[in-house]
């Protein structure tokens, strides 16, 4: 009896243990397959630096114009600059091969633009190219005829000589994209009606915003509908603009946690992109500071319809002299195709100390979203270090091969070529 009553309780024992263990085993199995998919461990990151152009036509600062489009129709992403210094010349680099881009001229703008957006303004289903005080007309034909002569159409754009940021968005939900531009030397924050493609009407949204002594904001994404009211917002440094969702109605200044670094150079700048990064149907602002050395990069998470927010600065790794330069690069994207955004952020090239600290090797980094699509957590993967340095990198399939891509053009070199440049994703 005793004996039997031994030899049960060991089994007893031994039951408990292997359901213990399967127990165990199971929730590691479990934990290991949240782990591994919220760490991305089967997407590794990876870019290879290809040049489109070096030297770019002109020997001076200042590049404009720049956008990233499919503009002959052959399923790959072409670009377009214009060089300050080259007699207002624009060109489009056509896309053969990712070490093979061959410029095509487009035209002469009336005067050196810095902006620029891709958009098909008259809906013929090819996408034209919109500067800062005109529109070039895409001939539909560059397929075939790459050289072939675009229409250039200037618009209502009674501004000053440098609108320095162009997105577009529909601001009026009629369906259409609108045109909306930030002007810095009239401090003015405007979008332009397309819906008549030749005959742009426009609305001022702010006239004072140099006030504050702004330089730039809006680009690449700085509009989404921060208080879900279904009309696009805009975002700038220090306020946030609540579209009035009627015509002739005020545009509403609103706070947020906008933090500038001061002094700067050229006023208050940033990078922004609006979207929803926690997947909780609101959408959240994600911000660098740009033009200005030690800059930062942050995410602020909308709590309540524009309301309240919660920040959170996001580490950036220390460069090789300790200090960072000015982000003024910065995108939003899935760049390892595991379900959730990424951020990516690169320094300017630029001798100006003030915004580049001595002896900077100029980082472009992925800061990789290593947790979950509802609660986010960045790890940063330094992905090109030293020249060429980053200047409003813009983001896209460029080869057609399924990831995400990135191309980048200099502002003022730090060395005596200015360049024109793509990073190859080699997602693994």
């Amino acid at each position: 009896m005793i004996k039997s009553a031994i030899m049960k309780g060991r089994m007893n024992l031994l039951i408990n243990l292997f359901r213990r263990q399967t127990i165990f085993l199971a929730y590691m199995v479990f934990f290991s397959s949240q782990f591994s998919s919220s760490c991305s461990s089967d997407h590794s990151i990876e870019f290879k630096h290809q040049v489109i152009a070096t030297p770019l036509p002109g020997t001076e600062w200042g590049t404009g114009g720049f956008t990233l489009a499919d503009y002959d129709g052959d399923g790959d992403l072409d670009v377009t600059i214009q060089c300050r210094s080259d007699d207002d010349k624009v060109y489009w680099y056509e896309y053969r091969e990712s070490d093979k881009w061959i410029p095509h001229f487009i035209g002469i703008a009336r005067e050196y633009q810095l902006g620029g957006t891709a958009y098909d303004v008259n809906r013929d289903g090819h996408t034209d190219l919109v500067m800062g005080h005109v529109w070039f007309r895409n001939p539909g034909d560059l397929n075939a005829n790459p050289d072939s002569e675009w229409d250039m159409y200037p618009y209502n754009g009674d501004m000053p000589e440098e609108n320095h940021d162009i997105v577009t968005a529909d601001i009026n939900l009629d369906g259409m994209e609108d045109i909306v531009m930030y002007n810095q030397e009239a401090g003015t924050l405007r979008w332009y009606n397309t819906t008549d493609p030749y005959n742009w009407t426009y609305t001022d949204i702010a006239t004072d915003v140099n006030e504050n002594d702004v330089h730039s904001g809006l680009f690449p994404k700085g509009f989404a509908d921060l208080d879900n009211d279904n009309y696009v917002d805009l975002i700038m440094p220090v306020f946030w603009y609540k579209n009035p969702g009627t015509t002739g109605e005020k545009w509403i200044k609103k706070e947020y946690l906008y933090t500038p670094i001061l002094p700067n150079p050229y006023g208050k700048g940033m990078r922004v992109w609006s979207g929803d990064i926690n997947s909780d149907e609101l959408n959240d602002i994600i911000y660098s500071d740009c033009d200005v050395q030690f800059s930062k990069v942050y995410l602020l998470i909308n709590e309540d319809g524009g309301k309240t927010w919660k920040k959170e600065e996001i580490p950036v790794p220390e460069s090789n002299v300790g200090e960072s330069g000015s982000f003024h690069s910065l995108q939003v994207a899935d760049f390892d195709n595991d379900g959730d955004l990424d951020i990516f952020a690169g320094e300017q090239e630029d001798p100006n100390k003030l915004m580049k600290p001595p002896g900077l090797k100029e980082r472009g980094i992925i800061f990789q979203n290593i947790g979950t699509i509802k609660r986010p957590q960045f790890s940063p993967v330094i992905i090109h270090e030293d020249n060429p340095g980053w200047h409003d990198a813009l983001i896209g399939d460029v080869d057609g091969d399924g990831d995400i891509d990135i191309v980048s053009k200099v502002w003022n070199a730090d060395q005596p070529v200015y360049h024109l440049d793509y990073w190859e994703n080699k997602l693994k």
